[in-house]
C-alpha cells in the first residue's frame, strides 16, 4: 500500500530539485550574456551573493528530502552518490569557490554539480515510479 503523502512530498522534493539544479546552471549561463548584451539591471541581484545563498536554500533542502525519502526505499546507491556529489559541489561553489580558484572554478563546478543534481532527481524519480520500489509501504 502506498502512502500518497510520502509520494506527493518527494515528488515534489524531486520537481523543485531539478528545477533549482537547473537555474543555477541558466544562471551560469545567461548571467555572462546578459551583461555583455548591456543589460545591467537584471543582472544587479543575479550577480549579488544573496542570490547564490537563496538558490542553496531552495537547491539543498528539496535534495536532501528527496534522496533521502527515495533511497530509504529504493536503495540505489547511486542516486545517493550523485546527489551527494552534487550537494557538496552546489555547496562548494554557492560559498567558497569563487575566492579560493576564481569565477571560471566556480562556474565549471556548478554546472557539473547541477548536472550531478538533475540526473540524481531524475534517476531517483524513475526507481520511486518503478514497479519493483515499494516506496511508502511499511
Amino acid at each position: 500500500m502506498k502512502t500518497s503523502t510520502t509520494l506527493d512530498i518527494r515528488t515534489i522534493a524531486d520537481g523543485l530539485g531539478v528545477l533549482g539544479a537547473t537555474v543555477c546552471a541558466l544562471h551560469c549561463i545567461a548571467l555572462p550574456t546578459l551583461m555583455v548584451l548591456g543589460s545591467a539591471v537584471p543582472t544587479v541581484f543575479l550577480g549579488d551573493e544573496s542570490f547564490h545563498r537563496l538558490m542553496l536554500w531552495w537547491v539543498v533542502p528539496s535534495a536532501v528530502l528527496a534522496f533521502a525519502l527515495g533511497c530509504r526505499r529504493h536503495k540505489d546507491r547511486r542516486v545517493l552518490l550523485l546527489g551527494a556529489v552534487g550537494i557538496a559541489g552546489m555547496v562548494l561553489a554557492g560559498t567558497v569557490l569563487h575566492e579560493v580558484m576564481g569565477e571560471a572554478a566556480e562556474k565549471m563546478v556548478t554546472l557539473a554539480a547541477a548536472g550531478l543534481l538533475i540526473a540524481a532527481h531524475l534517476q531517483n524519480f524513475k526507481l520511486c515510479r518503478s514497479d519493483s520500489c515499494r516506496h511508502g509501504e511499511t
